[in-house]
């Protein structure tokens, strides 16, 4: 049977120039937008309260994909609201194809279409009828 070890824990120096890299890179941030304002702006506008791991490429990709996900989300269901407010209708109203708007699409189509994802309903648009 073999033994491990734990790591000792880290010196220092280690967390020294753990600090110093974060200082440059930081720096290099900095620098980056003093010369271009717009990086600047973009970057107000990305809350890092969540994030984990580093700010690199593939970390950037990361909080794309999943800000994405939830501006698609957000742009289905509010399509899903203004639809049940032209029609006069209270949550949870039903399409014409006789099922709730929650049984439609959470994402919008490329053509703007909230189709029904009930397995055997035809309907590729989510239409209320007006009272």
């Amino acid at each position: 049977m073999t033994h491990t070890h734990p790591e000792p824990a880290e010196t220092y120096a280690q967390q020294y120039q753990r600090a110093a890299t974060i200082v440059a890179g930081l720096g290099c941030l900095l620098r980056h937008i003093q010369r271009e304002p717009a990086v600047g702006r973009a970057l107000t506008l990305i809350d890092t309260t969540e994030l984990q791991g580093p700010l690199d490429a593939a970390g950037l990709q990361s909080l794309l994909a999943e800000a994405t996900c939830e501006r698609d989300r957000c742009a289905a269901l509010a399509e899903r609201d203004a639809r049940r407010q032209e029609a006069g209708l209270a949550a949870g109203a039903v399409c014409g194809c006789g099922h709730g708007d929650t049984l439609h699409a959470r994402l919008l189509t490329e053509d703007d279409r909230l189709p029904c994802a009930h397995r055997d309903c035809r309907c590729d648009d989510l239409v209320f009828v007006t009272r």
